[in-house]
């Protein structure tokens, strides 16, 4: 019987990882639709947005891993119902800053509770405190190789 690909555990984890992901996400985004018509999408950049204040576009797309391309168009969809502006950049001209307005922070705190709802639902059954910050900090250093492993790797 074949048991899939022969490889070694890691193809397995990375699985797993994925499949986690996705479910979280999906989760997480159907609650966020129900109780504040919020897609997970939107969510995220906001987010980001909130922690770094006054940001580029550049800056949300770097802190979630996506295109600059692909965040410009989340942008101006959160811009244009109501929850972002953009206002001209004083030390780039070339660039805007992105804040969040007024309504988009007040909806940007509801939908914080019920995502910290949803995942301490989720993951608090298997992860402790320290668990979690263990876990938190093996993900960063396995980004954090997995983004020197791509800028070392020949084009």
């Amino acid at each position: 019987m074949n048991k899939g690909i022969g490889t070694s555990p890691l193809y397995p984890l990375f699985s797993e990882l994925t499949r986690l992901e996705t479910e979280l996400w999906d989760a997480l985004d159907g609650s966020l639709r129900k109780e504040h018509g919020l897609p997970m999408s939107r969510f995220e950049p906001m987010a980001v947005i909130d922690r770094l204040g006054a940001c580029r576009v550049f800056d949300v797309a770097s802190a979630l891993a996506i295109t600059v391309g692909g965040t410009s168009k989340l942008i101006d969809r959160i811009e244009k119902a109501g929850h972002c502006r953009r206002r001209n950049n004083p030390l780039d001209r070339r660039s805007s800053l992105i804040e969040l307005t007024a309504d988009g922070r007040m909806l940007l705190e509801r939908a914080r509770k019920t995502v910290e709802a949803e995942l301490t639902l989720r993951l608090n059954p298997v992860l402790s405190q320290e668990n979690t910050d263990e876990l938190v900090d093996l993900l960063s250093r396995l980004r954090n190789a997995s983004r020197l492993a791509a800028a070392e790797k020949p084009a």
